[in-house]
């Protein structure tokens, strides 16, 4: 009996995009995650929320804050302790390329440098995304 559970992206969308280009040409920026997730145990899907903001450091200064929300779904109903442990580092890596690419679109204009995020190891907020999941019955 194979016991095996695979899940599938079934969309995404952007909830929510902030733009300040008021900051110096060469600025240092850093990058924060924030991410959470709800199972919906009666449809057996999953809904990864994924915050992400560039930050000016010298300032603090937001330069870039969307928030994006992917829907996953599993192969087969299951339940909240069914969801292996592979599925929180997987959901973060198949969703950031679009939030890479939404970033860059979204910064692209004439005369200024787009922002490019960098490719990333998201394996340090698989534990996060775990600690930030709820069950919705």
């Amino acid at each position: 009996m194979n016991n095996e559970v695979a899940f599938k992206l079934d969309g995404y969308k952007f909830t929510k995009a902030i733009l300040n280009f008021d900051i110096p040409q060469k600025a240092e920026l850093d990058i924060n995650f924030k991410p959470s997730g709800k199972f919906y145990e009666k449809d057996g899907c999953y809904k990864l929320f994924f915050d992400t903001a560039v930050i000016y450091k010298e300032t603090d200064t937001v330069v870039i804050s969307i928030s994006c929300i992917a829907s996953f779904s599993f192969n087969g109903k299951i339940r909240f302790n069914d969801i292996p442990e592979f599925f929180y580092p997987n959901s973060l890596a198949i969703i950031f390329p679009y939030i890479r690419a939404f970033v860059s679109t979204l910064s692209l204009q004439a005369n200024t440098s787009p922002i490019v995020l960098p490719t990333v190891n998201l394996m340090g907020l698989t534990d996060i995304l775990c600690k930030n999941t709820s069950v919705v019955k």
